[in-house]
């Protein structure tokens, strides 16, 4: 069964590879972290004109966290078993969209740090890209731990499909 399209997917690993390029490697405010950075934004943007205009499990509207989806999608994790053609469930629906805002943040909170006169080299902006970027890599241990526990728990395969696109 069709889960994740191929953008959904390449959308996700380059974001993964961006993250992880500026969080752990790459010099901030050196160029190659700024162009990274900047594709990163770029790929958010991106991503969320699919969520409107992609295939059904791209869409923002399958998972949008309501309060009737989160009520049956808990009662799902009661029962251990989650919809097998479900793509992110309401409460990664409300990661992911925590993930765009953060990286939207932080994407603009870099460009005022190196492209604007007023707020280069300010150090509330700076501590502001800073936290933002620790958000973000706290949103990370949480998002992988819940893919284990949730696929665990929910008897359902979620890494493979991220992968491949397909659920057995």
């Amino acid at each position: 069964m069709k889960v994740w399209d191929r953008f959904v997917r390449c959308y996700h690993w380059l974001i993964v590879v961006a993250f992880s390029l500026n969080y752990f490697l790459l010099e901030p405010g050196e160029q190659v972290h700024q162009w990274v950075g900047y594709s990163a934004f770029s790929l958010i943007a991106i991503r969320i004109v699919w969520g409107f205009i992609g295939p059904d499990n791209a869409r923002i509207s399958s998972f949008f966290p309501t309060p009737t989806r989160l009520r049956q999608h808990f009662c799902h994790l009661k029962q251990r078993q989650l919809p097998k053609e479900q793509g992110h469930n309401p409460l990664g629906g409300l990661l992911i969209l925590l993930f765009w805002l953060l990286f939207l943040a932080q994407g603009i909170t870099g460009f005022l740090l190196e492209e604007t006169d007023y707020f280069f080299g300010s150090s509330l902006i700076e501590a502001i890209h800073g936290l933002i970027a620790d958000a973000l890599f706290v949103g990370v241990l949480i998002h992988v731990c819940a893919v284990i526990i949730m696929g665990w728990w929910g008897r359902i395969q979620l890494i493979r499909p991220m992968l491949t696109g397909k659920r057995r």
